[in-house]
């Protein structure tokens, strides 16, 4: 949390919404539902619907529907048969069997939908706070925090709130740097989480995976001023993007993956809120987010820049459909590494009570 005299002091006495979430007609993946107090499950699963931090009128806005869509069209059912009704919320996870590779995923993880971060109109500092603590209270329980945006500015109070599982390393696919200190007065844009994140003192490093095509020479030269880690489009492609993965991701360290959907090729991803040529499928991420689950722990991770209202109309959008399987295979691999090690990782705030 921020200091009186830290750089994020402008948000001390902000306060938060109250409440902190409110609950959707729709879970992810027909999960159960659980408020933060009872909250008691391996995953919390996260909907941030907030656009206010895109840039007006550059960025194509819409963001804010994303874990609605997500929602919407999952990949998999929880609970097995849909048309069994709700699953029952004191069963684990059914999981999914992956054709591919013929192994099962995700079968006894517990996991919940909390809901919504709830978005007082107007006030940015309050949306940060808000955000910072519904993230900060999963991550004392030793959960992995699943969050669906939403613009790339939902990312930093997501990282903020993960101070109680002590140091961490971001891992952040992207096309695009994210490191501006302001946009238009804004230190909390779409295009300076990044920049917000390496000051807070528990991140350990930034890796950037990704990044690509265009940018400024004030992009650049803050990602040298910050000391990130690039890793450029041009090299994931020449080494292979899991090889890339292996070099520069860190091991046995606790670690916050972000993922903006620009990461892919912008012929997959129509409904992303600025689409790139020359980025990636969603069988390379797999590769990388299965070298990740190998090497660290994730203690959470994002998906933002879903745009569902430029997405394709029929089968409810091949972008939000991508962003559902993003999230289920990512869970899977995680749980998948933890099952096989039989790895119980605890956050320091709770290890600090037991």
């Amino acid at each position: 949390m921020s200091s009186e005299n830290g750089p994020h002091a402008d948000l001390e006495g902000a306060g938060t919404t109250s409440p902190l979430v409110a609950i959707p007609p729709h879970s992810f993946f027909g999960a159960p539902f659980s408020d933060l107090e009872s909250f008691d499950h391996e995953v919390a699963l996260l909907g941030v619907p907030y656009d206010q931090g895109s840039l007006i009128p550059y960025c194509r806005v819409g963001q804010s529907q994303g874990p609605s869509a997500v929602r919407t069209n999952p990949t998999f059912f929880y609970g097995g048969n849909p048309f069994d009704g709700p699953p029952d919320p004191s069963k684990p996870c059914v999981g999914f069997q992956c054709v591919d590779d013929g192994k099962e995923y995700l079968a006894g993880v517990t996991m919940a939908d909390i809901g919504d971060v709830v978005i007082t109109p107007g006030d940015l500092r309050a949306f940060v706070n808000t955000t910072t603590e519904v993230a900060r209270r999963v991550a004392a329980r030793g959960a992995v925090l699943v969050s669906v945006g939403g613009d790339h500015s939902i990312t930093f109070p997501l990282v903020r709130g993960m101070e109680p599982w002590g140091e961490i390393e971001l891992l952040h696919f992207d096309a695009h740097f994210d490191v501006r200190d302001s946009v238009a007065g804004s230190p909390y844009s779409h295009s300076s989480p990044i920049r917000r994140i390496s000051e807070l003192s528990f991140v350990s490093r930034i890796t950037q995976f990704g990044i690509r095509n265009f940018a400024s020479k004030e992009s650049l030269s803050a990602a040298a001023e910050i000391g990130t880690v690039v890793v450029p489009g041009s090299e994931l492609h020449g080494k292979g993007p899991a090889a890339c993965v292996a070099e520069y991701a860190p091991t046995g360290k606790n670690v916050y993956v972000t993922i903006d959907t620009d990461f892919f090729d912008g012929a997959i991803v129509p409904g992303t809120v600025l689409p790139e040529p020359g980025g990636f499928t969603l069988q390379e991420f797999r590769e990388c987010a299965q070298v990740i689950a190998e090497r660290s722990n994730v203690v959470g991770f994002d998906i933002v820049c879903l745009n569902p209202l430029v997405d394709t109309a029929w089968y409810g959008g091949i972008t939000t459909r991508l962003v559902s399987y993003v999230m289920a295979y990512t869970l899977g691999y995680v749980f998948d590494e933890r099952r096989n090690l039989a790895f119980e990782p605890t956050s320091a705030a709770v290890a600090s009570t037991s």
